[in-house]
């Protein structure tokens, strides 16, 4: 044995999932040796454990599954097909579960949502378990209204961008990965072939963009004032801006529509 690692626990509906990079080990459920109980478990990027056929298993919740079609989170999946089987998550109390933006894409909901303005729907969606443990003196106030933008001018525009994210998983950022040249070939080694986007976080990017919207909203309701540290606080520093912003004029997100609330997601 040459030594131990650290494996952290995914929970699909949590609001403030830990960072889990392309080389950290996680589990999303458990086994019981005691009972001889093994649940579905899935490690480091959804690579399945096998168990005894006769091992009972325990199925992923109706939260964990994406209720379109009825699959789980599968980072390796997105990691082949970005575009279809990324994950968008909608924080709202009704909802706290994501669907694949395939399925959003081709089963769209008729529901309306109450605020036309998709960043701002965004960047209010606010859970209320989150409002309890921020500086806002009554965590049943509601989010910052339409009004409030006018005190969005005093706010720096890249923590509002940042605000007003979808929020999705996984995250990526580019990798240019290098082609060894044919044995033949005696010029430079490793010639760059086009960037591919490589997973940044299987967790996606959660528990930045929430923590940005609960800085504005105790901003907007004056509990607080804006630290000029506001990218430590809020866990934004310049190796991550890339990976975090999903949504931007050269590669905008899909405007899409959340099954259950049929708000912005």
């Amino acid at each position: 044995m040459l030594g131990t690692v650290k494996v952290f626990q995914y929970d699909d509906c949590s609001l403030e999932p830990p960072f889990i990079g392309p080389t950290t080990f996680f589990f999303r459920h458990t086994f019981s040796p005691k009972i001889n109980y093994v649940t579905v478990s899935l490690l480091c990027q959804s690579t399945p454990v096998y168990f005894p056929a006769d091992s009972p298993c325990q199925a992923f919740s109706s939260e964990e599954v994406c209720s379109i079609c009825k699959q789980p989170y599968n980072p390796d999946a997105v990691q082949r097909l970005p575009e279809s089987f990324t994950m968008h998550f909608c924080p709202r109390d009704t909802c706290q579960t994501a669907w694949h933006r395939q399925c959003l894409l081709t089963n769209r909901t008729r529901k309306r949502p109450a605020c036309a303005d998709r960043k701002l729907s965004l960047l209010c969606s606010i859970p209320t378990k989150s409002l309890e443990r921020s500086a806002s003196p009554d965590p049943s106030d509601p989010p910052p209204s339409l009004l409030s933008l006018l005190l969005f001018g005093e706010l720096p525009s890249d923590l509002l961008e940042l605000a007003s994210q979808p929020i999705v998983k996984p995250t990526f950022q580019l990798s240019y990965v290098h082609e060894e040249p044919p044995e033949q070939y005696e010029g430079r080694r490793g010639v760059p072939r086009e960037p591919e986007n490589r997973i940044h976080n299987v967790a996606g990017n959660i528990t930045t963009v929430l923590k940005a919207r609960l800085l504005i909203n105790d901003v907007l309701h004056g509990t607080t004032t804006l630290p000029q540290d506001w990218r430590k606080e809020v866990g934004w520093d310049h190796g991550t801006i890339s990976s975090i912003i999903v949504d931007d004029e050269n590669d905008p997100c899909p405007p899409l529509l959340c099954p259950t609330c049929g708000e912005h997601i």
